[in-house]
C-alpha cells in the first residue's frame, strides 16, 4: 500500500488496527468531512448525527451494519445512516484503503464506541 504524502492530510490518527488521515475537518468550517482510512479492523461504533459514505480505494472490506455484513471491493461504496452500529474489517492480510465522506463533519462527540 502506497504511503500518503503528509501534505495531503491535516491529521493522522493511528490506532492498532486502523489509521485515519483527516483531510477536511470541523476546523475548516464546512458542513461535511473527508478522510482516507487504512483499515485492518475498526471498532464497533455508532454516530447519532452523522451519515458516512465509505468508498473502497484498495483491497476488499467487509462492513457490518447493525450486524449485517456487506462485502465491498474497489470502487464499491456503502452508506451508513445515523443510528446504525457499524464496524469494518479487511478481507485480506493487508489493510483496505477507503475514502470516507461524512455529513455533517466527523466530531469526537458523535463517535461512540460500543465494545
Amino acid at each position: 500500500m502506497k504511503k500518503l504524502n503528509p501534505s495531503l492530510y491535516k491529521n493522522k490518527v493511528e490506532n492498532p488496527k486502523e489509521t485515519v488521515y483527516e483531510i477536511m475537518t470541523a476546523e475548516d468550517g464546512h458542513s461535511w468531512g473527508l478522510a482516507i482510512a487504512d483499515i485492518i479492523e475498526s471498532e464497533l461504533h455508532i454516530h447519532y448525527k452523522m451519515t458516512e459514505i465509505y468508498v473502497v480505494l484498495e483491497g476488499a472490506l467487509e462492513v457490518s451494519l447493525d450486524g449485517n455484513p456487506q462485502k465491498l471491493t474497489v470502487g464499491e461504496s456503502v452508506n451508513i445512516s445515523p443510528g446504525v452500529k457499524h464496524e469494518a474489517r479487511s478481507l485480506t492480510e493487508e489493510p483496505a484503503r477507503i475514502i470516507a465522506f461524512s455529513f455533517p463533519e466527523w466530531t469526537s462527540e458523535d463517535h461512540h464506541l460500543l465494545k
